[in-house]
């Protein structure tokens, strides 16, 4: 079959709700799968850039700032949950690959369980664990109030972020990454409306927030599960389903685990360096953390495209493809690396006043200079995140692991040494220094397979 014809069936799969990527050209496959993935990536961050954004302009920074103080605990909490919904998702991507529908239909079974166990888990994690965490970051008095009652009401409203990612990753799984990009443009559009309507009518502050974000989310899973059950007969789940099978929970566990490690050990370094720069000001970096989340999120999406693409043509072991998807991608990361430095060095201040007021002229300077050094560097970051995400495909987890884990020890290590030597300036280049360290492993790895012809 050429490309004419596969490009023709890749024509036809995309009418139905799910893409078949072990057909077709690498390139354009990954890149159309990712558009709506970044669409909604970036549209997912608006729940917090909004909360920030209204929080900053009518309440103030002490708020703001309380916000941001929390921000690392929860993205620590729940990335241990992601890392189950990730590992679910990898799972039943190559069974999909392979054309088993019975064993998806089992994995998503599966992922029921998974769901309500992590809520219970960050739930009690987040009603013990939160104000002592708090306190040992060195949150300023003044903001820990604020900072605890948001870190509370998120985690105990912690099922409805579970089950969107869930059911959403189970979605992409298909190769349906449009499904998610429709419930979380519903979602955020509810999410902005609440926001305005508890913080200026009701006069509610960080409380309103929280819960306009809990019940946007919680929108966001009924939207994907009534596409679920109209769209993805695949999905159509019987008793037999949702029996626990062992050998779908060890899988779940192998892949889950590790993934969650990843993403627990990069939330702890972030919450190391939340403790460093709570000394130069919290607010800048909450300002300017935000806006590089939603930069970040274009490159994120398309390593996790990746990672979709690479399972399923794992679960078929056609490895030649999964060169091929390597090569396209990369090509594709440092260019959008590119093009998002350029966008962040022209709109870093406009975009950091959507946050503060004009006359916080400390906190916009500091903002800026952070976005400025970090976004130089996006086209590295992207590299990296393409190549983890090929070895996540292949169930690789110690190597994605392991560089995963580089990334925010030695990130905070760089910020430590170059924040003491050279001032507040030279902190940021720990990112990058972070980047690097992680990228090193994993080409290794890639580079000794190729010589040993063996990449299975």
């Amino acid at each position: 079959m050429n490309w004419k014809e596969k490009d023709k069936m890749i024509k036809l799969q995309s009418k139905k709700k799910t893409t078949d990527m072990t057909q077709g050209k690498p390139g354009p496959l990954i890149l159309n799968f990712a558009i709506p993935m970044i669409l909604g990536n970036v549209v997912q961050q608006l729940y917090s850039m909004v909360d920030s954004a209204v929080v900053g302009r009518f309440v103030g920074k002490e708020a703001l700032a309380g916000i941001g103080a929390s921000a690392s605990i929860l993205m620590l909490i729940i990335c241990i949950i992601i890392g189950f919904t990730m590992g679910t998702c990898i799972i039943t991507a190559q069974y999909f690959g392979a054309g088993e529908e019975d064993m998806v239909k089992h994995t998503a079974g599966t992922a029921v369980y998974v769901s309500f166990a992590m809520w219970i888990f960050i739930a009690a994690l987040g009603a013990v664990a939160g104000e002592p965490v708090l306190r040992a970051l060195n949150t300023p008095e003044e903001i820990i109030d604020g900072a605890r009652t948001y870190l509370l009401i998120n985690t105990m409203t912690g099922i409805a972020p579970i089950t969107y990612n869930m059911t959403a990753n189970i979605m992409r799984a298909l190769g349906d990454s449009k499904g998610p990009l429709y419930a979380l443009i519903v979602s955020s559009a509810l999410n902005i409306i609440l926001d305005l309507v508890f913080v200026i009518e009701f006069h509610w502050g960080i409380p309103g927030v929280a819960w306009a974000t809990a019940i946007s989310q919680l929108i966001s899973t009924l939207v994907n599960l009534y596409r679920i059950k109209k769209q993805h007969k695949v999905l159509s789940l019987g008793r037999e389903h949702l029996k626990l099978r062992p050998d779908i929970v060890k899988k779940v566990i192998k892949v889950g685990i590790p993934m969650s490690i990843q993403n627990a050990v990069a939330s702890l370094g972030a919450l190391g360096i939340q403790r460093i720069v709570n000394g130069y000001g919290t607010a800048a970096y909450t300002a300017g953390g935000k806006i590089d989340q939603i930069a970040m999120m274009p490159l994120s999406s398309l390593g996790l495209a990746v990672s979709t693409y690479t399972a399923q043509n794992f679960g078929k072991k056609d490895y030649g493809r999964i060169r091929e998807g390597l090569k396209a991608a990369l090509l594709q990361a440092v260019v959008l690396g590119l093009f998002l430095l350029l966008v962040i060095q022209l709109l870093g201040r406009p975009l950091t006043l959507l946050f503060v007021s004009a006359k916080e002229t400390e906190v916009i300077s500091v903002s800026v200079e952070y976005l400025k050094t970090v976004s130089a560097f996006y086209w590295l970051c992207g590299i990296m995140y393409i190549f983890l995400n090929v070895f996540r495909g292949m169930e690789k987890m110690t190597i994605s692991t392991v560089a995963s884990c580089l990334d925010p020890l030695v990130r905070l290590a760089g910020a430590v040494v170059l924040g003491n030597v050279f001032g507040r300036s030279a902190l940021w280049f720990g990112w990058p220094v972070g980047w690097a360290a992680a990228l090193l492993l994993p080409v290794i790895m890639y580079v000794g397979m190729l010589g040993k012809k063996r990449f299975q």
